[in-house]
Parts: structure tokens; sequence; C-alpha cells
């Protein structure tokens, strides 16, 4: 217990004093982590870093199970699930073919493989994520693949659980652990609502509730021989992340992300080694596959299924990081004596070199979509806009409307009232065909390609109105160069005034449009022009508008 204690000491002590620099100097915290392991590793023996390292992993996993909202990924989920399948596999072979070539056993190169194909940003997408409600295409997408890359990663757990450490298969493991999965959706949506209904949103209650979630199914997968891995993202799993008696728990839960990642990152320091030319070699290779071949390969068959360039770069670009699961499956091999050490170097090295990437493509991740524009790569991946466009050749006077899906309808029926064209930029496949139904003239594409904007003819418009949340987005639009009157979205009054300030001719705030219109219907009620039900309802149709 002391050396335990110790080493946890150690890793906050060490982690607060970077993160304190890294703070102030407006610096990515991931490398002063990963710098505070490397130190914290003189002192820890490895097997506390290792049990650490697995724990550390296996709450993160449960995390991320809570933030998964499942009924979202309906709507993405086929596409998704086939582009994970087809990344991973396709990667994985690859992996194991060249973990072969270097001359790795059978065991070692599917250890190879695997780390090659599972990839994610999830943990260093915790610091890059806005506090925004708002989930653009890419990142539902992002998502939905990685749910489906956390599935192959227990099956490749359980098998490895079976087939390899295990002194007898015990195949009826799999379906131990689909029981499991299956009692945690009936609690989801069987129990949890009922159960923080009666509790009120008590904040301690739910942090208990939470942590007894985690706790309780790890305990059960032990019980069952299970991998803890498998028993928290049970756990995850029935814990939704939905609206509205879940606010309180998934606050609190948050707080336990902001004392295991730090755990995560310093022990991944802590496992780094010297590398050997071996090591080196098996890192660069997994380097490669994760920093580049993942996220073109993702890209290239969204593109393929009808997503726009941005989309899928981006989409791409949050797979450039070697997966939890991946580490953890590396843990458990040695700790089982069954991966070759240089091997388990490579992977925790290839981890905290692709973690430190993860947080420059985060952050930067429209300036490289817009670098691979330019250079021609997102055409070459298979772009295409002409066979979705429609736009009236002689067309002048027109509205030009981004992002259909948060106001576009209204905006459509005002245009048609007043007998004004309109053309719609879109780069959403799913709301496509309702808009291809909808509206005469529209251009499928990315707001950053100067070729869609010239199918929207944009010199001969009357007006151009973002309706997109998201920021870069909304700035690509007032930083159009062309004397076109633009009205762009923002979600808060400082950016209202920073738009302004650089020359946007407008905003559209919605909670202060749905504020003046609840002004109005006030003053309607107090002069008797309408009924308290009528307001109510009235209320209700503006908080609704204020929130699309």
């Amino acid at each position: 217990m002391y050396e335990i204690l110790f080493a946890l000491t150690l890793i906050f002590g060490l982690a607060g004093v970077f993160l304190v620099v890294a703070a102030q100097r407006g610096i990515p915290v991931i490398p002063f982590y990963l710098f505070a392991g490397i130190l914290a590793g003189f002192a820890i023996d490895e097997t506390q870093v290792l049990d650490l390292a697995q724990w550390g992993i296996a709450f993160l996993v449960f995390l991320f199970g809570v933030h998964v909202d499942l009924e979202s990924l309906r709507s993405t989920g086929r596409i998704s699930a086939a582009v994970g399948l087809l990344q991973a596999s396709l990667v994985g072979a690859i992996g194991f073919g060249a973990g072969l070539a270097f001359g790795l056993d059978t065991l070692n190169a599917v250890y190879f493989g695997v780390a090659a194909a599972l990839s994610s940003s999830l943990v260093a997408a915790s610091y890059l994520d806005a506090d925004d409600a708002f989930q653009p295409t890419y990142e539902r997408l992002a998502e939905s693949i990685q749910f489906t890359e956390d599935i192959i990663g227990i099956l490749v757990v359980l098998g490895l659980s079976v087939y390899v450490y295990a002194a007898t298969p015990a195949v009826e493991q799999f379906a131990v652990a689909a029981g499991m999965v299956a009692l945690a959706l009936g609690i989801r949506y069987v129990v949890f609502h009922r159960l923080t209904a009666r509790l009120r949103g008590d904040s301690e209650v739910m942090m208990l509730l939470g942590i007894s979630f985690v706790i309780g199914f790890i305990a059960l997968a032990e019980f069952a021989n299970l991998s803890i891995i498998v028993g928290a993202f049970a756990a995850g799993i029935a814990v939704a992340d939905d609206y509205p008696h879940s606010l309180e728990l998934v606050d609190t839960i948050d707080d336990l992300e902001d004392f295991f990642t730090p755990i995560f990152f310093v022990t991944v320091g802590a496992l780094l080694a010297v590398p050997t030319i071996e090591t080196v070699a098996y890192t660069g290779t997994l380097i490669v596959a994760v920093l580049v071949l993942n996220p073109l390969i993702v890209a290239f068959v969204l593109l393929r299924g009808g997503f726009d360039g941005r989309t899928a770069i981006l989409t791409g670009l949050t797979l450039d990081q070697v997966s939890a699961f991946s580490l953890f499956i590396a843990i458990e091999a040695l700790a089982a004596g069954q991966i070759a050490r240089p091997l388990f170097d490579a992977i925790v090295l290839a981890a905290a070199v692709t973690m430190v990437a993860a947080t420059y493509t985060g952050r930067h991740d429209d300036a490289i979509v817009r670098w691979l524009r330019d250079r021609g790569v997102v055409r070459a991946l298979g772009e295409s806009l002409d066979d979705r466009t429609r736009v009236t050749e002689d067309l002048t006077d027109h509205v030009i409307v981004v992002d259909f899906e948060h106001g576009g309808q209204q905006l459509l029926e005002a245009c048609s009232t007043l007998d004004r064209p309109l053309v719609v930029v879109e780069d959403n496949p799913v709301l496509f065909e309702h808009i291809r139904e909808e509206c005469d003239n529209y251009v499928y594409g990315d707001v950053t390609n100067d070729r869609v904007w010239d199918q929207t003819r944009l010199e001969e418009s009357a007006l151009v109105v973002s309706l997109t949340p998201e920021r870069d987005r909304a700035e690509t639009v007032l930083d159009l160069e062309v004397d076109v009157p633009r009205v762009v979205r923002v979600n808060d009054a400082a950016t209202a005034d920073e738009f302004l300030e650089r020359g946007a001719d407008g905003v559209v705030y919605p909670d202060a449009i749905a504020a003046e219109h609840v002004g109005d219907d006030l003053e309607a009620l107090l002069a008797d022009d309408l009924t308290r039900d009528e307001f109510t309802q009235r209320a209700r149709v503006h908080f609704e508008a204020s929130s699309e």
C-alpha cells in the first residue's frame, strides 16, 4: 500500500508542477506529463507503473463509454462501422505482414498489427474539445469509428485471454462478456433514468453512483476471469449521457477524468525506455501507420462514401494516436511474458510520439485541411463537387446559406415568401437528400474550398448567411474577399462583438433573438393580448428555435 501511495504522490506532485508551467505559458500539457513520467520512472518500480497504467486506461475507457451517445450513432453508425472495420482490417493486415518481415513470431506480429490498426485521439481530445454542446459531423463520425475500434479492441483482449494467456481455452468467456454488455444496455435503458430521477440531481450521490457502476462491473469482470477493461467499458455504456437526468452525473464523473488522465500520461512516460535500433525500426513503422496510413484510409473511404473533403480529413485526423486499447494489450502481454521487450518498448514510444503529435493536429486541424487541399491531396483522394451541384447559370441577387441544419428551413421559407432565390452550401450527406428535394439551387461541399464558392456564383449574390455554430467555418465566411454582405452565427456576445469589428455586416445570436421574442410576448401578456397558455407555448417555441 505504501508503494502505491508513494507512486501516486510522486505522479501528482510532478504532474502538478508541470501543469502550472504549461498553463502559464499556454502550451499543451501532454508533453509535460510525459516528461514528468520519465522523471517518475526513476523512482517507481515498473510493476507498480504497469498496474497504475492498466487502471488508468480502464477508467478512461469507462469515461469514453459514458460520453458515447448511442442514439446519435444510429445516423452514422453503419458507415462508421464499415469505415472502422475496413481501416482496422487493412492496416492490421499490413502491420501483421510488417511484423513478420521484421522477423517477429506470429503472436508478436499480431501485437504489431493490433498496435498499428487501433488508433484514436480519445485521450488527447479531452484537452482540445470546446465547451460547446454542438457536435460537428466529423466528431460524430469519429466517435462512431472509435466506438467500433473499441469493440474490436475488446474482442482482441478477449481472444488473447482465451487462447493465449489461459492455461486451457475458455470460449464461454465471449458469451459472458456479451452478457455483461447486454446487462449494461438493460441498465441504461430501463433502470438508469428512473434511478437518477429519484436522486433529484444530488451531485454527491451521483458521483457515488458512477463510481459504484465502474467498480461493480470491474468486480464482475474479475469474478468472471475477464479483463478489467471489459468491465470498465460495460460500466460506461450502462451510464447514459442523456438529457436531463445525467447532467449532474456527467459533470461529477468528469472530475474522475481530471484524476486519471494525469495517471495515464505520466505512466506512459514512466514506461519509456532508451530505444535500441530494433525498437526504433518498430516505432518508425508504427508511427507511419498511425499518423499517415490510418487517417488517409479513413479519409479516402469517407470521400468515396459521399462526405466532403473537410469532414473526411478531420475525421481521419481524430485517429492519429496509438489507442489506449493497444497499450493495454501490450501491458497485459508483458505481464504474461508473451511479448518481445523491444516491441513493447516500441508500442509505448509510438504512443508517446503520437500523443504529442495529436495535440498539434487537434489544434491545427483546419490548417492541415487547407494545406492538403492546396496541394491537391483532397482531390486526389476522390473529392468531387460537380455531380452534387445544381445552380442556375444566370442566377443573380440570390442568398447563399451555409449549413442548412441550423435554421436553413426558416430562411428558405422567408426567401420563398420574398421571391428571393436561395443557394444552400451543405457538407452533411445525411441532410443533402432533403436539401435536394426542398431547394432549387445547392452545392455540396466544404466552405474552405474555393471551388465551392465559385459554384455558388458568389460575386453575383446579394447576401451570404452562415448558420454554422463552428467558429472556423464562420471565420471562413467572414474572410471571403468579396464585396457582398455577410451575416454569421455566433454563440456568445464576445464573439459577436469581435466579428462585427472584423467586418461582419450582421450576426445571428440565437439566444438574443429568443430573448427579444420573449420580451415582446411578455409585453403582450401584460396587455392581455396573450393568455398564459399562449405565452407558455410561444416561449417553448422560441427556446426550441434558439437551440437549433
